[in-house]
């Protein structure tokens, strides 16, 4: 009995580390470039950024490949991408006549954005400035679980207790007003973060668009969706003692031990 228990505990601290293992933050990216010279007599390029995560891990860069449609991307392919894109054709004839040259920019980026011991987390970005006033693009959030050879995305729906929806959608309102009054961002008074949310928000869904975060689930809105261009996209974090029983325990204990990806210099 007594070799019984002290293998099983050794396998659970066996299972614990595999479970554990630090993934790599290494990321291929790729930069392509066309260019023209303007009526203006400047140089002008198009650019085009691609990039995607080399994580170490088999199953998540097999994965990573499914995601650029099953063959990653390389110099090639990414200049040809920009020379053959209709828009920027089409932006050269006009750039001919224009007194006011214009370049193209995309950027279609995949990036590890941190781990926990059972659940990655990847952010892709997806961004374009094909001349109009601004840029505009989208940043998606995918949890997968580790350790499995064909992982899915986790969906906001898998990690929520029965019956909590409505509570967890309350909880992402109270943070985007908290949001709002942040003093070293909008410094809006608790009367105009709510006066504000109730005018740009005729009916609020909130978002499944998620992620673990260091003690803490973090929910991501793209621009325009809850409020003007100027207000970027919210980052709200709702902590993890605001959650007990409103988010599946298992997924609230990932938190303690999620290892962000290192900012950039």
């Amino acid at each position: 009995m007594w070799n019984k228990i002290v293998w099983g505990g050794f396998l659970a601290v066996l299972s614990v580390s595999v479970q554990a293992i630090s993934l790599s933050f290494e990321t291929k990216e790729i930069k392509a470039e066309s260019c023209f010279v303007g009526k203006d007599k400047e140089k002008h390029c198009h650019e085009k950024t691609v990039a995607y995560p080399i994580t170490g891990d088999k199953h998540f860069d097999a994965w990573v490949k499914k995601v650029f449609d099953g063959k990653l991307p390389t110099q090639k392919s990414v200049t040809k991408d920009l020379l053959n894109d209709e828009t920027v054709q089409d932006v050269n004839q006009s750039n001919k006549e224009s007194e006011y040259p214009c370049a193209v920019a995309y950027i279609d980026t995949l990036e590890l954005e941190g781990f926990s011991p059972n659940y990655v987390v990847f952010g892709q970005e997806n961004w374009e400035y094909t001349c109009g006033a601004h840029g505009n693009g989208v940043h998606s959030l995918q949890v997968l679980p580790r350790n499995t050879a064909n992982p899915k995305e986790v969906k906001l729906q898998d990690i929520v207790l029965p019956n909590q929806m409505k509570k967890l959608i309350h909880l992402q309102k109270e943070a985007f007003i908290k949001y709002l009054q942040q003093p070293e961002e909008f410094a809006m008074s608790a009367k105009e973060a709510r006066e504000y949310f109730h005018e740009y928000n005729e009916k609020f869904d909130g978002t499944d668009n998620w992620r673990i975060g260091k003690n803490s689930i973090i929910f991501l809105f793209q621009h325009y969706e809850i409020a003007s261009y100027s207000f970027g996209r919210p980052e709200l974090v709702i902590p993890v003692k605001d959650l007990q029983g409103i988010i599946k325990p298992e997924i609230l204990r990932e938190t303690e031990h999620y290892t962000p990806r290192p900012e950039k210099p």
